[in-house]
C-alpha cells in the first residue's frame, strides 16, 4: 500500500477522531452580510438596553458595596494615584478584611486589566462608565460566537443562531447584570481566544488570551487548558505549549508571589474559602485519600448538582427516563467541556455557596466553553446521523431515497441539517425558558422590573452632600457605591465597632456613618442582628446624630450621643432600646389614605385602652407559593384611634388546611425604630415586613391561609405563638376573603396554595 494511501487514511482518521485541521474558509456571501447586520442590530439593542438598565439600577440604589463599590473605589483610587486601594470588606461573613487602612486589591484578586480601565475615569469620573464598558465588551462576544459556529457548522444561519444564543445565555446575563466585575469581560475575551485558536491566527490568539488572564487570577488555568487543547487537537506544538507555559507561570506568579506580597496575612485574603485554615492542600489531600467522600461533598451534593444543571441546562438537556439523572447536550463534546474544568473547580470547591448558585458573575468564564461545546455537540449529532444512514445503506436500504409524508426526497445532508436546526431551535427555547423562570434578566422574565428611584431613595443625596469628600465613611451596602469616590469607604459595621474592627484601630474609626434603617441589612442576614448593631453604635457614645429623616441616619464621630429612652418592650433585648432621635426620623412610615391597598376595617383592642385599625394590606406572594424557594412580603396599613402605652409586634403566620398554625415571621423592622406607642393618633402608618420564606415553617403542601395577629413586643421567640397574648380583634368592614378565627385571634387575609 502506497504512502499516499496511508497518508489519506491517517488524515481521515485524524478528522474522525475530532482533531481540528486548519478550517476551510467560507466565502462572504450576501447571507453572511445579512446575518452580520442582524447580529450588529442585536448587539446595539443589547448595549442600549443593559447600559440603560444598569445605570438605572445604580441611580435607584440597587447596586452593592460588594462588589460594585469595591470595584469603583479601587479603579477611582488608581486614577488618583492610590494604586488599586480598597477598604470595603465584609467583616461578618468573609475573610477579605485587613485593616481600616485598607489594602491593595491584588491581595484579593489579580486583575491587572483594571489599570487601563482606570483611564476611563479621566474621561468620565462616574461609576456608570464601568457598566458602559462591561456591557459593550460582553456584547461584542456575539461576533466570535457567530464566526466560530459558522465555520464549524458551515452555515451562516446556524452560526447566527449561536450569536443570539450567546446574547441570551442566562449565565452571561447574570454576569452582565451583577454589578461590575473584571472577570465578566472574559465572556467575550475567551470566545475571541477560542475563535483565533481555531482559525490559527496566532498573534490575536495570544492577545485575547492575555486580555483574558488579566481579568482574574484563576483565568490562566482556563487559558492553559486551551493551550494544551490546541496541542492535542490541532497539533500546534509551539504556540499551544508556549501559551500553556505562559499561563501556568502567570498563575503561579499571581497566586504565589504577587497576591501574598500585597496581602497583610501573607496569603490571598480569599484563600480561606478553599480548605479553610488547611488551604487548598487540604482539598487536594481529601481528593487523593478520600475520593468517594470528596465527590459526595463537592460534586454529587444536591446544591452542587443543581449548580451544574443551572449552568448547562440552558444549552439543552434531556431528562433520562425513569429518573437516574439528566443528559446535557454539551456533554456530547466532552473534549471541549474539559477546558471549563478549572472554572468549575474554582466554584464547586469554594465554601462560598454563592459561587455554585448559578447566579452572579462566577460563571462568566464558563459561557464561552459552553457555547463552543454546544457547537461541537451539534456536529456530533450530524456525524451520528451520517453514520446511522451509512449503516442503513450497508443493510440494503437506500439512504438517499428516504421519503417522509408531505415532503421531498431527502439525502443524508439535508436530513442532518434539519435535525441540527431543530436541535438549535430547542436550545434557544431552553435558554429562553431558563431566562423566564430562573432569576432571568430579560424584560420578559418573571419578576423583572425596570429600576425606579423613589422619593425616599432620592432623599439620600441630601445626606451624602453633607459628608466632606475627604472624610472616611462607613455606610450601608446600597449607599456605599454612591460614596466610593474617596480613599476610605467602609461597609457598615466595619470601622465603626472596635469589637469587630479591633481595639488597636480605635483611633481609625470612620468619621461618618450613613445608614438607611429601612434598607438592605447585608452583611447581616437577620434584621434583629442588624438593628442590634446599629443601636449598639448609638449606645456606645462615639457617634452623635448629625441628621435623621425618613429612616436615614447620618452619624458623626465626636458629636454627643443621643439620649436613651426608658425601655418598654423586652428589657433584655438590645434591639428594643429606643433613642431620642429627631422627629422626622420616622417620617417614612406615614402615608396618605390614597396609598392604602385593599381597604378594610379591622379593630384591635389593647388592654390599656389603646385602639388600632387595620385599614389595608398587600400580600407580596403569589399562589401557588413554593415552600423551598418561594419568597414573600406582607404590607399592612394602620390607623391609630387611641395610642396604647405598650409597644406591639406583628405576627405573620399561616393556618394550614389541617387547622394548625405555622410561624412565618415577626420581622417588621420599622417597629424596632418607630414603636406603636409613638405613632401619631389619626395618622396612617404603613409597615412592610422583611422578605420571608417557608423553609423553616414546617407547613405541608396544600391550602393555607395567610394570617396576622398583634401581640405585645414583650413576647419572646419561645412564647411568640401564645394565643392568649394576642390582642382581640373585630372585623368592622372587609371583603369576603378576609375573616377572623376567634379561637386564635388571628386575621385570615387570603388563601395560598403551598407547593414544593
Amino acid at each position: 500500500m502506497s504512502k499516499e494511501i496511508w497518508r489519506k487514511r491517517l488524515v481521515y482518521a485524524r478528522d474522525r477522531l475530532c482533531l481540528y485541521p486548519e478550517p476551510q474558509p467560507l466565502p462572504r456571501t450576501r447571507t453572511f452580510w445579512v446575518m452580520t447586520g442582524l447580529i450588529t442590530l442585536a448587539v446595539v439593542c443589547f448595549c442600549v438596553f443593559y447600559i440603560s438598565y444598569m445605570g438605572a439600577r445604580h441611580l435607584a440604589f440597587q447596586t452593592n458595596a460588594e462588589d460594585f463599590g469595591i470595584m469603583d473605589q479601587s479603579i477611582w483610587n488608581t486614577s488618583h494615584g492610590n494604586i488599586l486601594h480598597d477598604s470595603i470588606c465584609n467583616i461578618k461573613g468573609d475573610t477579605n478584611c485587613a485593616s481600616p487602612d485598607g489594602y491593595v486589591r491584588f491581595a484579593i484578586h489579580f486583575e491587572p486589566i483594571l489599570f487601563p480601565i482606570s483611564w476611563l475615569y479621566f474621561l468620565w469620573s462616574d461609576p456608570r462608565v464601568l457598566f458602559f464598558l462591561q456591557t459593550l465588551v460582553v456584547a461584542l462576544g456575539a461576533y466570535p460566537a457567530f464566526w466560530l459556529a459558522r465555520l464549524r457548522l458551515r452555515n451562516e444561519w446556524l452560526g447566527g443562531a449561536f450569536a443570539f444564543l450567546y446574547l441570551l445565555y442566562p449565565a452571561q446575563l447574570q454576569a452582565t447584570t451583577s454589578d461590575f466585575h473584571a472577570v465578566t469581560l472574559t465572556t467575550a475575551f475567551l470566545l475571541f481566544t477560542l475563535y483565533f485558536m481555531y482559525t490559527r491566527q496566532t498573534l490575536w490568539f495570544f492577545v485575547f488570551a492575555i486580555l483574558s488572564m488579566a481579568c482574574k487570577e484563576n483565568i490562566p488555568l482556563v487559558v492553559a487548558s486551551i493551550g494544551l487543547w490546541s496541542v492535542l487537537f490541532q497539533r500546534r506544538w509551539k504556540s499551544g505549549l508556549a501559551l500553556a507555559l505562559l499561563a501556568l507561570v502567570w498563575f503561579v506568579v499571581a497566586t504565589k508571589v504577587i497576591m501574598p506580597h500585597f496581602s497583610p496575612t501573607g496569603l490571598p485574603l480569599l484563600s480561606g474559602r478553599y480548605g479553610g485554615t488547611g488551604g487548598a492542600g487540604l482539598l487536594l489531600k481529601d481528593a487523593l485519600f478520600h475520593p468517594i467522600n470528596f465527590l459526595h461533598t463537592y460534586v454529587f451534593e444536591y446544591k452542587h448538582l443543581s449548580y451544574i444543571h443551572a449552568v448547562l441546562a440552558p444549552a439543552g438537556y434531556i431528562p433520562k427516563p425513569h429518573g437516574g439523572g439528566i443528559f446535557y447536550l454539551p456533554m456530547l463534546a466532552p473534549w471541549i467541556l474539559v477546558m471549563g474544568l478549572p472554572s468549575l473547580a474554582v466554584n464547586m470547591l469554594s465554601s462560598n455557596s454563592q459561587q455554585y448558585s448559578g447566579l452572579f458573575h462566577y460563571n462568566a468564564d464558563l459561557v464561552p466553553i459552553i457555547i463552543f461545546s454546544t457547537i461541537e455537540a451539534l456536529l456530533v449529532v450530524r456525524w451520528l446521523v451520517q453514520i446511522s444512514l451509512a449503516g442503513l445503506a450497508r443493510r440494503g436500504v437506500d439512504a438517499s431515497s428516504l421519503q417522509f409524508p408531505g415532503s421531498r426526497w431527502f439525502n443524508q445532508h439535508v436530513l442532518s441539517a434539519i435535525l441540527i436546526s431543530l436541535l438549535l431551535v430547542g436550545v434557544l427555547g431552553s435558554t429562553l425558558r431558563t431566562d423566564y423562570y430562573f432569576h432571568g434578566q430579560l424584560p420578559v422574565s418573571i419578576g423583572f422590573q425596570w429600576p425606579q428611584a423613589s422619593a425616599h431613595e432620592a432623599l439620600a443625596q441630601k445626606f451624602m452632600a453633607m459628608i466632606p469628600e475627604d472624610a472616611s465613611v462607613s455606610a450601608q451596602t446600597k449607599l456605599v457605591p454612591h460614596l466610593s469616590h474617596r480613599k476610605n469607604i467602609y461597609m457598615f459595621p466595619y470601622a465603626v465597632d472596635t469589637t469587630l474592627t479591633g481595639k488597636q484601630y480605635a483611633d481609625k474609626l470612620a468619621d461618618y456613618v450613613l445608614l438607611d434603617v429601612t434598607g438592605d441589612i447585608y452583611p447581616y442576614f437577620e434584621s434583629p442582628q442588624y438593628i442590634t448593631q446599629v443601636k449598639s453604635v448609638l449606645a456606645e457614645g462615639k457617634y452623635g446624630v448629625l441628621a435623621a429623616q425618613d429612616g436615614y441616619l447620618l452619624l458623626k464621630r465626636g458629636l454627643r450621643a443621643p439620649h436613651t429612652l426608658p425601655r418598654t418592650g423586652q428589657a433584655q433585648n438590645p434591639a428594643s432600646r429606643l433613642f431620642d432621635l429627631p422627629p422626622g426620623f420616622c417620617s417614612n412610615i406615614y402615608v396618605s389614605e390614597k396609598e392604602v391597598q385593599n381597604p378594610l376595617q379591622v379593630q384591635f383592642q389593647q388592654k390599656d385602652g389603646g385602639k388600632m385599625q387595620l385599614i389595608g394590606y398587600q400580600v407580596g406572594a403569589s399562589s401557588p407559593f413554593s415552600r423551598t424557594n418561594g419568597y414573600g412580603t406582607l404590607t399592612t396599613y394602620w390607623r391609630v384611634d387611641q395610642v396604647g402605652k405598650l409597644p406591639l409586634q406583628e405576627l405573620i403566620l399561616l393556618r394550614g388546611d389541617n387547622g394548625h398554625e405555622y410561624f412565618v415571621s415577626t420581622d417588621v423592622s420599622d417597629l424596632a425604630w418607630c414603636p406603636t406607642q409613638t405613632w401619631k393618633p389619626g395618622s396612617i402608618v404603613r409597615l412592610t415586613s422583611r422578605t420571608f420564606n417557608l423553609q423553616k415553617s414546617g407547613i405541608a403542601n396544600g391550602l393555607a391561609q395567610m394570617s396576622i395577629a398583634l401581640l405585645p413586643q414583650a413576647q419572646t421567640s419561645s412564647t411568640i405563638m401564645d394565643v392568649q397574648a394576642r390582642l382581640p380583634l373585630q372585623v368592622l368592614n372587609a371583603p369576603g376573603t378576609v375573616s377572623v378565627n376567634q379561637s386564635t385571634k388571628a386575621l385570615q387575609l387570603m388563601p395560598l396554595t403551598i407547593v414544593d
